[in-house]
């Protein structure tokens, strides 16, 4: 019995750091891509809703139509995300702008586009930012632990159980530094 306390105690510590950890990651992780966000009505709602749970870069990696982003917001609100609705119209409205299937040039959007940076992204993040179902995410993750980071695409292409063409669509946007 007196074991299974100790046990019991180390899991809870553990857990706790492990949260605490991934917790503060995707803040960290935010500081860097929002200085590549345009500045514009939206921006600072959207960095304030959704860096409480993941990176920016799962928005900044990706372009989706209205459609889309609408169902990703609605994803989002099914996971606890929580804003007014004029605060979601907002988020809505710069998303479908800036990281839509047309958004404006670099230059009219102040910004680059952020990169995908495979070898410190969540499952999570993997799965928003490449398309990857939820066992590819993980599939990558896993890989990844086992064997060290990405080097190159190619090596990212190695994950057994994942198309590389999902990666080859995102080319230009991965970053393996």
């Amino acid at each position: 019995m007196r074991h299974a306390k100790q046990m019991l105690a180390s899991l809870s510590i553990g857990f706790g750091l492990l949260m605490f950890s991934a917790a503060a990651a995707p803040a960290a992780y935010a500081q860097d891509a929002t200085a590549t966000m345009p500045n514009a009505p939206g921006k600072d709602v959207t960095i304030r809703t959704c860096t409480k749970c993941h990176a920016i870069t799962n928005i900044t990696g990706q372009h989706k139509d209205s459609d889309g982003w609408t169902a990703t917001i609605t994803k989002m609100v099914g996971y606890g995300a929580s804003a007014s609705d004029d605060e979601f119209q907002q988020i809505l409205d710069y998303v479908t702008k800036y990281y839509g299937v047309n958004p404006p040039p670099a230059d009219a959007a102040g910004a680059a586009h952020a990169k995908i940076v495979v070898n410190k992204e969540t499952a999570a993040q993997l799965t928003t930012d490449l398309g990857l179902t939820d066992a590819e995410a993980a599939a990558v993750v896993d890989y990844r632990t086992k064997n060290g980071d990405f080097k190159t695409i190619d090596d990212l292409k190695k994950v057994p159980s994942v198309d590389g063409k999902k990666f080859d669509a995102h080319s230009a946007d991965l970053q393996f530094s």
